[in-house]
């Protein structure tokens, strides 16, 4: 499954190269991780699979970046986005398809054993899908479109400042990095998530807040009704 999504993308990569204006990913490598989506989606065979090599493909992410770090310094950016280097390329296409596999495993890992408990501990505090980290994870899955639309003119703006500053790379970059997703979350906590307007702008449901309020009113109305049967019945 690593080879199968690695070796198509590297290919695009090593012939094609970075995208020109961009030095980013070429266009055409997109084609590759929309299509693995649907055939993903389509059978949970591979989602088990993906929760089975979720630790190799991180360590295969995790190596294969740290190689193209590596060959980068040694052989210039400028020499990598002209495309005069095809390994590095198809490298890159290795590790971009890690990465993807490695998050999707350990996803669908915590996933699986968030239902174990919440199915094996229902009545249990630790089982409620009102945890902490229950919560966080719905915030998180909500904010993901929103985000993505969102983070790229962030990041622009925030560079057009911080390329300026008379300092090391690496304190610019980790600047930039910071800035960028406080930035980003600002706007999507402000502006998207708590604007209908915005909300079906991005592509977001309606928030759930009264569903829950009204869930939890007719609960306490049914409690005082069986409250009321029970002092009649007495």
């Amino acid at each position: 499954m690593l080879l199968a999504g690695a070796v198509p993308m590297g290919l695009v990569e090593a012939v094609f190269g970075p995208d020109k204006v961009t030095g980013g990913w070429e266009r055409l490598a997109y084609l590759f991780p929309l299509l693995f989506g649907y055939v993903i989606a389509s059978n949970r065979r591979f989602e088990n699979v993906l929760r089975h090599e979720r630790r190799r493909a991180l360590v295969c992410a995790v190596l294969s970046t740290a190689v193209l770090v590596w060959w980068a310094g040694l052989t210039g950016f400028d020499d990598i986005v002209a495309g005069d280097v095809p390994g590095w390329g198809a490298l890159q296409g290795l590790a971009g398809w890690a990465w993807i596999m490695a998050i999707l495993g350990f996803a669908g890992s915590w996933t699986a054993r968030q239902h174990q408990v919440q199915t094996i501990e229902a009545g249990r505090a630790a089982g409620r899908p009102n945890s902490r980290l229950f919560r966080a994870a719905r915030y998180a899955n909500e904010a993901v479109l929103p985000f993505y639309v969102l983070h790229e003119p962030v990041i622009v703006g925030a560079a057009w400042v911080v390329v300026r500053w008379e300092a090391p790379i690496l304190a610019k970059y980790l600047a930039l990095v910071i800035v960028s997703f406080a930035g980003t979350l600002a706007l999507y906590e402000v502006v998207v998530r708590r604007l209908r307007l915005t909300r079906f702008m991005f592509g977001m449901k309606k928030p759930r807040r009264r569903a829950t309020e009204r869930t939890t009113n007719a609960v306490s109305g049914l409690g005082r009704r069986r409250g009321d049967e029970v002092q009649l019945t007495r």
